[in-house]
């Protein structure tokens, strides 16, 4: 609970500049080239409303003689004039002009600019947020307690990897903004939704939560009735698997009766983490898990909030995506309410996912290896540590009886038609009604509204954005999605997977 005498001192937002509330284009020398996010003013507005607002800035050019302090002054009271006009009040705007590298007077040995703030506004800063696209951003909030909310906008995407697991991250200022408001309390908050989930998978009901993949729509393993409301709420015929996730390798012994040494050489290469593992399973797992097949896939994921909710639960768990059948993967909580609503009460909210497209699935039925769906581990580093995986020759129907999820045909698409090309054909590019899912920046100009998944053409990056980037293209009442295809290796190969199966467009619930 929140401690009632901090109520009595003011709680803040602490923003980044470039990359969080405007597009980040190198060095700003000019207020006339600020170009906000289409969600900045509205997320502003809305923080505003319980929270006092401060900018702080780091501008290393002026350290390196490419911009003055007299510049980076006029674009901030440009872009406060711009924020004021719309009715956004900033408390003070903090600028660093130093090179992190250098040894900052900034932020060493404290934050300087958050402990100027709290001691001169009275404010609590452990009911305070700092939001912004670079992972120091988060680190420095650590340092005084104040909690830190990483965005995927800006130089985001490109140092998510030097972020450390337990950090969330958000698409948008829109999303964290909304997290914000449901999280005033965030450590006990999260606590107490991990705790309902836990109890309601124990007590035989389902919750949904965040897993580094996409979020996954649980239930108790061991409870077949439990299991069977996972496929009534999602529409998913019952011959389709599930993975079972677990906490730690301990949980493996309640699941399969055999484990391979080259399973264990990948389970200790990559687990936690997106590869699941199909193994033969014991006869305790009820059939509704596997699909009536003697093999169970099973992952132990990555994110600690999955952890978390998976020890508590005291149980391996169930769970496929937290979305309708064969629709677009979730990969945030407010896509799974969006798809399942109140079917599933329990959302434990997570932020975005980190690596944003499904597990790699590696089967161990047979004697050879096989990559029945690519995913999030690579099948080249899979490879380095057992030596060939054959890959599966081609999408499965749906009689076919499918051995993990993701192998069918028709899968992870938008009520919108989705077409995917290696290069877009030129006849869209002036189809206002017609949207444009791009793997990276592109010369051509479209009339209809762009998606690009990487600013850089990184795989990673775009596999992150990719879900998200497909979905808010779906709630623009398009009348066609066409899509470029990724280069296809590494990640790239997982994310043109999801594309060609979006493609053929989605599975009738009720077949």
């Amino acid at each position: 609970m929140i401690d009632e005498k901090s109520t009595h001192r003011a709680a803040a937002i602490f923003l980044d500049r470039d990359g969080t509330l405007i597009e980040d284009v190198g060095t700003l020398a000019n207020a006339d080239d600020l170009r906000l996010f289409p969600d900045t003013i509205p997320a502003l507005l809305k923080l505003q409303e319980k929270y006092t607002l401060f900018v702080i800035t780091n501008q290393a050019a002026v350290a390196k003689g490419e911009l003055t302090a007299t510049q980076v002054a006029e674009v901030n009271q440009g872009l406060d004039a711009l924020l004021a006009k719309a009715g956004v009040v900033i408390r003070e705007w903090y600028v660093c002009p130093h090179q992190r590298k250098d040894g900052c007077s900034c932020i060493k040995p404290n934050p300087e600019f958050v402990l100027r703030a709290e001691q001169k506004y009275n404010l609590d800063l452990n009911r305070s947020f700092v939001i912004g696209d670079h992972p120091h951003d988060v680190y420095t909030a650590d340092e005084q307690g104040v909690f830190g909310l990483y965005l995927l906008t800006g130089h985001g995407g490109k140092h998510l990897s030097e972020l450390a697991q337990d950090k969330l991250v958000f698409h948008r200022i829109s999303d964290a903004a909304e997290w914000i408001s449901a999280h005033a309390d965030h450590k006990n908050n999260i606590a107490q939704r991990i705790d309902q989930g836990a109890r309601a998978i124990q007590n035989g009901g389902v919750a949904a939560f965040p897993t580094e993949t996409v979020y996954g729509l649980g239930a108790d393993v061991f409870q077949p009735d439990a299991v069977a409301q996972i496929f009534k709420i999602k529409g998913r015929p019952e011959w389709n698997p599930l993975i079972a996730h677990i906490a730690d390798t301990t949980q493996m012994d309640l699941l399969a009766e055999s484990v391979p040494d080259n399973a264990r050489r990948l389970m200790d290469a990559f687990w936690p983490g997106p590869l699941t593992l199909v193994l033969p399973k014991r006869d305790a797992v009820p059939e509704i898990v596997t699909g009536g097949l003697p093999t169970v896939a099973i992952r132990m994921p990555a994110q600690p909030i999955a952890l978390e909710f998976i020890r508590r639960c005291g149980t391996p768990v169930a769970a496929p995506s937290a979305n309708r059948f064969s629709c677009t993967s979730p990969t945030t909580a407010q896509h799974v309410i969006t798809q399942l609503g109140a079917q599933c009460p329990i959302v434990i909210d997570g932020g975005a996912c980190r690596v944003g497209v499904e597990s790699t699935v590696i089967s161990f039925a047979a004697e050879a290896p096989v990559m029945l769906r690519p995913g999030g581990i690579f099948i080249e580093e899979i490879e380095k540590k057992i030596g060939d995986v054959e890959t599966l020759a081609a999408p499965v129907e749906k009689s076919d009886s499918p051995a993990s999820p993701g192998m069918l045909r028709n899968h992870y698409a938008p009520a919108t038609k989705l077409s995917a090309y290696d290069k877009i054909p030129a006849e869209y590019a002036n189809r206002s009604d017609v949207g444009v899912l791009l793997f990276s920046p592109s010369e051509k100009s479209y009339s209809g509204p762009v998606e690009t998944l990487s600013g850089s053409g990184d795989p990673k990056e775009a596999a992150v954005n990719f879900f998200a980037a497909l979905q808010r293209l779906d709630l623009r009442n398009l009348s066609e999605i066409v899509a470029e295809y990724a280069p296809d290796q590494g990640l790239g190969r997982a994310i043109n997977n999801r594309l060609s199966k979006a493609a053929n467009g989605r599975i009738d619930h009720h077949e």
